[in-house]
């Protein structure tokens, strides 16, 4: 049977924004499970707008919620923000400030990496929140303009590379 999605984290964590379209698990998850505790939760943190169709999925399979990172003024509350430069011109990403705990991992994930800019903006943010970030992740990686490069030494992963 298909499973079903619920408005809250898998690990009982509340969302962020509180209901429908605000899919991000905030604060920190605290599973009182036995052998689980916030340390081994891995969050997907999906970026606007289409690494929202795979964090969320993503977070789902694994029971777990879901931080959304923005472009400015989407969030509800108190958040970060980090500018970045665009080939036509500068945006801004937003995170909430309660989004993850200091010293939690996340992975990155997006649906196309192209000049690495707004994945590398990403990485800054979550910086900013002290989380640390274990690995970058993308469908489609276009080669040729070596986004891979402006993400240092954080590791990435595409399941499809096109020149």
């Amino acid at each position: 049977p298909a499973k079903s999605w619920k408005w809250s984290c898998g690990c009982g964590g509340r969302v962020a924004g509180g209901g429908p379209g605000s899919l991000g698990c905030t604060p920190a998850c605290g599973d009182s499970r036995p052998g689980r505790s916030a340390t081994q939760h891995l969050p997907p943190t999906g970026l606007d707008s289409r690494g929202f169709l795979f964090g969320p999925s993503l977070a789902q399979e694994l029971g777990l919620g879901c931080v959304l990172i923005r472009k400015r003024g989407k969030l509800p509350g108190p958040t970060v923000s980090v500018s970045y430069a665009l080939e036509y011109g500068k945006a801004e990403l937003e995170i909430q400030k309660d989004a993850l705990e200091p010293g939690q991992k996340v992975v990155v994930v997006d649906d196309l990496l192209a000049t690495g800019g707004t994945m590398r903006a990403a990485c800054e943010l979550l910086g900013q929140l002290r989380a640390e970030v274990l690995e970058c992740v993308s469908l489609v990686e276009l080669t040729s303009l070596k986004g891979r490069e402006k993400l240092g030494p954080v590791p990435f992963f595409s399941l499809l590379q096109y020149e």
